[in-house]
């Protein structure tokens, strides 16, 4: 049985009458690593502390798994948020009982009784990790079963049962399992190193920097902004968006902002042709990104790019912005479809906000862009803009907020 987030609380209430030691974290990914799996999970215990220290929980790796302990007060909480930090396959909540059939037919039986409303069907689930315990599964399924059908006369249905009753067996004790809350899994934050993400204000780029972190990566972000001064863009929904971020890992970002008007001013005096003004004005974003980059250790930049999307998002235009960056560009949505990419903000929360009315800075620059446009010809008109010194004066310009995470 598994919860979605979706009226997650409402389906998990029935379960809440059985009282809980704790719950169960598990991995997927992280599991097939071999000799580095024991860096992946610690990894993945220290960002479980730090994003559900507000819930007072204690984090325990137990080799192949890892068990929550947190108040009742917290339990359905706690046992959501840790759904939602990347690298978790899925939590569950667990009764520690010891290693004997009768002390699994009696939870059974309890469990039975405390959540079926009238004659509903159930089942039961074994599974032994130790296979020296005496009894097979389907051994333990039955005998169990049978008890439970005897105590309270409940019908059993193995294909769809209203109550499912699953137990895992260790070697020093034995778990009765809840229902699996889906994670997000990847990779946890921080085993594969940090980036920068260009976030705009719009769908996708908020959800490749997502995607980056599902990957294990660190991410600072920066915004290039049409307002004529920082403090107005910082309260807009960009720093709304990378809290959303954020926040479910228990992380602290930065936040880099940078007025774009020098360049834009710049434009205006020049004689650079209308077509090739977004091109130019992308290669600009990313020479600064370069820079911030290089100075906070970031190893890639990362945007919400999505081939033939847009007029600037050609392979001749990707190349022409590649040609801009010392720096590999990650881009995560590349072959995503637009459906795909509202599905999945729509999944972790971010459409909604994403879908307001804000000024798109690439928007602004040109309404008729080159969509096939060639190196050379970029490069001839870019030498006609003071490039170094918008780079510089769009630094002295820059604002740069943290992000703290209310986890943290």
């Amino acid at each position: 049985m598994v919860l979605q987030e979706q009226g997650f609380l409402t389906g998990l209430e029935k379960w809440l009458k059985v009282r809980w030691d704790g719950f169960v974290v598990h991995y997927h990914e992280i599991g097939l690593k071999k000799g580095n799996r024991r860096s992946f999970v610690k990894a993945l215990c220290h960002n479980l502390r730090r994003a559900l220290r507000r819930f007072g929980a204690e984090v325990q790796d137990l080799f192949d798994r890892i068990f929550v302990t947190v108040s009742e007060e917290n339990f359905a909480e706690a046992l959501f948020a840790a759904s939602k930090v990347f690298g978790v396959a899925y939590s569950a909540p667990i009764k520690i009982l010891p290693r004997s059939v009768e002390a699994m037919m009696e939870a059974a039986i309890q469990t039975y009784k405390s959540l079926a409303l009238s004659a509903e069907t159930f089942a039961v689930r074994v599974r032994r990790i130790d296979k020296s315990f005496p009894m097979t599964s389907c051994d333990l399924e039955r005998t169990i079963g049978q008890k439970i059908a005897l105590a309270t006369g409940a019908p059993v249905d193995l294909s769809n049962p209203e109550v499912l009753i699953s137990f895992r067996v260790y070697p020093d004790c034995v778990y009765q399992v809840g229902p699996k809350v889906q994670g997000v899994g990847g990779l946890p934050v921080g085993v594969t190193g940090k980036v920068l993400a260009l976030v705009s204000g719009g769908i996708d780029s908020v959800i490749a920097s997502w995607l980056m972190m599902r990957r294990g990566c660190v991410l600072d972000f920066v915004h290039f902004h049409a307002f004529p001064n920082n403090d107005e863009v910082a309260s807009e929904k960009v720093l709304k968006l990378v809290q959303m971020l954020v926040e479910p890992q228990g992380l602290s970002a930065r936040l880099f902002l940078v007025p774009y008007y020098p360049f834009q001013l710049a434009l205006l005096t020049s004689k650079v042709p209308s077509r090739l003004e977004l091109v130019l004005f992308r290669r600009f974003m990313f020479k600064v990104a370069n820079k911030i980059a290089l100075e906070s250790g970031c190893k890639a930049l990362v945007t919400g790019d999505n081939l033939g999307q847009v007029a600037s998002q050609t392979l001749e235009n990707l190349a022409v912005l590649d040609d801009a960056s010392k720096l590999p560009i990650f881009r995560p949505l590349l072959t995503f479809d637009k459906q795909e990419i509202i599905a999945l903000a729509q999944r972790i929360g971010t459409y909604e906000l994403s879908i307001q009315p804000y000024k798109d800075c690439c928007s602004l620059i040109s309404r008729h862009p080159e969509t096939r446009a060639k190196l050379r010809e970029v490069l001839d008109a870019e030498k006609s803009l003071p490039i170094e010194q918008l780079i510089e004066r769009s630094f002295s310009e820059m604002k740069v907020l943290t992000i703290v995470s209310h986890e943290i």
